[in-house]
């Protein structure tokens, strides 16, 4: 038993240590909390506040070490069990992690923490409906807890309840204004409703509070594509810029890779994303490695997610080498990637969720590569090229807003392949109110889009507008988007407001209702229309200055429908009015499209790889000849 006395001293140390933390004195901090554990092994606060900084110093086993030692000294402690299952989750896995925090439970059943740990394992264990109940009794026993409004918040968002995910995202900043993550989602959720002005905003007062945080930062840049006000050349210094406080400190001054050096060799190509599973950009990426030349390039797939599903699994077997780094930091993924002597390392995903950028920026092969997944430059001097075309980015003004040199591919820079199989719809009779449609992200239908396809609308009489996205599940996004088109003279019947569909062949048969879709400004569809072109459904398309506003301008062009790009808003409304009134015309686009994707680039996968594995050599080729190709 200590003396009031000893006690006392013990609990004047760990102040002591305690404002040492504060402060940043993470040496003294230590020490002091060591010294408190050296007197009283068991002590909670000591053992925790000390693991946290080992953790946050990226010493995860000293930490899960402490807290070991003092849960021995006091096995009846329920919080040092709740510190312990928030760390083991990460290398001992989810559960382990449970079983911590049902112990700590069984000893105080009113600890907010343990309620918090124990839901973050049931979510990663796929329990979603067990993590929703641990998080919300977590908030009920302790509602400051910001970390759990937030993860309560994720749980939300992944069931589709955007809404009640904004108000558990605003909840958690509410109490920590200074948590990055909860503002981090909350302005994907906030896009995800078609609010990118208002996510916007919060990212640049998240950037003031936080600007040395990537992730955060990306997302502001994705998110500025979406709003009409933003000039490609803001966005390319707005690049410049995250390159500069993020990435270009990561790139070693002299870089040396050990790659043979043989002009004619085969190429080793490594592809790099979070999206190889069901996803968008997966449309692009399947027939791509199905059509490669292996006698050229040996594919080479970095999983940065972990997901897995049905398309993975096809993904994988037209893989020559599956390689998962989610487990992995930044440091460590660019360490195996070197190992694996990559020659050409392709990122697919930019600033998109879930990409790992951060990796390039180490430089792990000697060629890097932008492709795909996002609609602009990285911004990343690591990165010295990007696959596109002269139709989605013009030579001229378009070079100067790169960090990357472009390298613009013959046909298109895209080859398209569905995911899941659908038959065109019959041709719908003349007799039928034509009936526009988009299957757009809500960030891109912006107010300037409304009031264009409002115009549209009243300019063909009777005609109707359906639109469907995840968000137009929920009630109030619908009524918020019907209030923007009453406000432009359209009325509520005429809208056909949709939220997902079970299944990727049901999403497909949605085009059989729709005559003809209607591409979004600035942000162009890029899966979206080339799914309405598959199913037979001419796209009317609004051509901008920059990648993102010009992705339209490929994809109609490449399939020889170049009539179909407006290069002003009057004269988009003429191309749909025209389409809505050639009933004939969309009759033999409904039967013939998707042939003529087929023999295009655009479906033409063989042709598509060549003209990839040609740019890969080239660039291959260039490396080698370089005053100093380390």
């Amino acid at each position: 038993m200590r003396s009031e006395r000893e006690a006392s001293a013990v609990e004047a140390r760990f102040a002591e240590a305690c404002r040492d933390h504060g402060a940043g004195r993470a040496d003294a901090a230590e020490a002091g909390y060591g010294a408190v554990l050296a007197a009283w092994p068991g002590h909670p606060g000591a053992a925790g506040n000390l693991a946290a900084l080992l953790h946050a110093s990226g010493r995860p086993a000293d930490a899960i070490a402490v807290l070991t030692r003092a849960l021995r000294a006091a096995p009846e402690e329920a919080a040092l069990r709740a510190s312990l299952a928030a760390l083991v989750g990460e290398s001992a896995g989810p559960d382990r992690a449970r079983t911590l925090a049902e112990g700590a439970l069984a000893l105080r059943p009113d600890l907010a923490e343990a309620w918090f740990h124990l839901g973050n394992a049931l979510r990663a264990r796929g329990e979603r409906a067990g993590a929703e109940g641990a998080y919300r009794r977590a908030t009920r026993t302790r509602p400051d807890l910001a970390g759990a409004w937030s993860n309560l918040g994720d749980v939300r968002a992944e069931a589709g309840a955007l809404e009640e995910a904004v108000a558990c995202y605003r909840t958690a900043l509410a109490h920590r204004p200074d948590l990055p993550q909860p503002r981090v989602n909350l302005g994907e959720a906030l896009n995800a409703q078609g609010l990118a002005q208002e996510a916007a905003l919060l990212l640049q007062d998240g950037l003031a509070l936080h600007p040395d945080l990537p992730l955060l930062h990306a997302n502001l840049l994705l998110t500025l594509h979406y709003l009409p006000s933003v000039p490609p050349a803001v966005l390319a210094r707005a690049h410049a810029h995250w390159n500069r406080r993020h990435a270009a400190g990561l790139l070693p001054a002299r870089v040396v890779h050990a790659n043979a050096r043989d002009p004619g060799r085969r190429l080793r190509v490594g592809y790099v994303s979070p999206d190889l599973c069901t996803h968008a950009c997966a449309s692009f990426i399947l027939p791509l490695f199905g059509a490669h030349d292996r006698q050229a390039v040996e594919v080479v797939a970095y999983d940065l997610s972990g997901r897995r599903d049905a398309v993975t699994e096809r993904l994988e077997r037209r893989a020559d080498l599956w390689r998962p780094l989610s487990g992995h930091d930044d440091a460590q993924a660019a360490a195996s990637i070197r190992t694996d002597r990559i020659d050409i390392l392709v990122d697919l995903a930019g600033h998109t969720a879930g990409a790992r950028p951060l990796i390039f920026a180490r430089a792990p092969a000697p060629v890097q590569v932008a492709w795909l997944g996002y609609p602009d430059t990285t911004g990343m001097t690591a990165i010295g090229h990007r696959l596109t075309d002269a139709w989605a980015d013009p030579p001229g003004p378009s070079d100067g807003w790169h960090s990357e040199r472009l390298v613009r591919l013959p046909g298109g820079f895209l080859s398209f392949a569905p995911l899941a199989e659908a038959e065109p719809g019959p041709v719908r009779g003349a007799d039928e109110p034509v009936t526009f449609g988009s299957f757009n992200k809500l960030a891109k239908v912006t107010p300037q889009v409304v009031a264009l396809w409002a115009r549209i609308l009243r300019a063909v009489p009777g005609s109707r507008l359906v639109l469907k996205s995840r968000a137009l599940a929920e009630a109030s996004t619908r009524e918020r988007y019907r209030t923007l088109f009453a406000r432009a003279g359209v009325e509520a019947e005429r809208l056909f407001l949709a939220g997902q569909v079970a299944g990727l062949d049901e999403h497909l048969r949605a085009y059989h209702r729709i005559d003809v879709a209607l591409d979004p400004f600035p942000y162009n569809g890029t899966t979206t229309t080339c799914e309405a072109l598959w199913m037979g459904v001419p796209v009317v398309s609004l051509a901008g200055t920059h990648h993102v506003a010009r992705v339209g301008v490929s994809l109609l062009t490449a399939c020889g429908l170049p009539d179909l790009v407006a290069e002003n808003q009057d004269a988009y409304l003429e191309i749909a009015r025209a389409l809505a009134a050639d009933t004939a015309r969309r009759a033999t686009l409904r039967t013939e499209l998707r042939e003529r994707m087929r023999a295009a680039p655009l479906g033409d996968a063989a042709r598509f790889a060549r003209s990839v594995e040609a740019a890969y050599r080239t660039l291959w080729q260039d490396w080698l000849a370089s005053a100093d190709p380390a």
